[in-house]
């Protein structure tokens, strides 16, 4: 099962849902501990409570190391509350950096010269790191086709398209969804890969899929 052209350019249409500019997405990616930070806030929310979490930490704190490893954890979650689960993501958000700037210095300009494999097991050392979270930073460095990320979307995605079963784990699951994109007749990886999350998340949704409108019905299995 591959994804064809007409499917591909049919995402496009998921562009009216494209996120918000009122915060640089391209200046956190180019900035691993921001994109950390980012990620952490996104865990178990939405799109929009990770945007203003972020804000909120921003207006607040440099998103920095050393800035955030020596704010008080009840600061910090004042400052993302508005993005749900504020306590726990704050402290995972002071222990992450914590453990950068010991075990670091407080730079992360090491992930850029590490080999994907390397990376990951560094990664995955970091407190409130998990796969979901190094792969987001794996896939800015070495691409998308090289580190898909599997959310609850793209799991979802995966079972309705009978690829895996509803027990199949995140290797599993990110091998067999990664696999059905044709990456060699793709330009914009990222964008495709973001324009099918967005699919994923606003036409097959949980609990009502619009079935009838979604690109994916001639090869879904639901």
């Amino acid at each position: 099962m591959k994804l064809t052209d007409d499917i591909l350019k049919e995402l496009e249409k998921y562009k009216k849902y494209w996120w918000k500019d009122d915060i640089n997405y391209e200046e956190i990616k180019r900035d691993a501990f921001k994109l950390l930070i980012f990620t952490i806030l996104s865990q178990n929310t939405s799109s929009e409570n990770t945007r203003r979490a972020f804000i909120g930490l921003s207006k607040k704190f440099d998103i920095t190391p050393i800035t955030l490893a020596n704010a008080r954890k009840d600061e910090i979650a004042a400052a993302i509350k508005c993005g749900g689960l504020h306590r726990v993501k704050a402290g995972r958000i002071r222990e992450a950096a914590g453990y950068i700037c010991e075990e670091w210095n407080g730079n992360m300009g090491w992930v850029y010269n590490l080999t994907k494999e390397k990376l990951r097991e560094e990664l995955l050392k970091i407190p409130g790191v998990g796969e979901k979270t190094a792969d987001v930073i794996i896939s800015s460095i070495h691409g998308y086709e090289n580190a898909f990320v599997i959310d609850t979307h793209m799991k979802r995605i995966a079972i309705r398209l009978k690829l895996v079963d509803e027990k199949a784990g995140y290797k599993e699951i990110q091998e067999k969804l990664s696999n059905i994109f044709p990456w060699e007749k793709i330009g914009d990886r990222e964008e495709t890969v973001a324009l099918f999350w967005l699919m994923a998340k606003y036409t097959c949704s949980s609990r009502k899929p619009k079935c009838n409108e979604c690109p994916l019905k001639s090869i879904c299995k639901r």
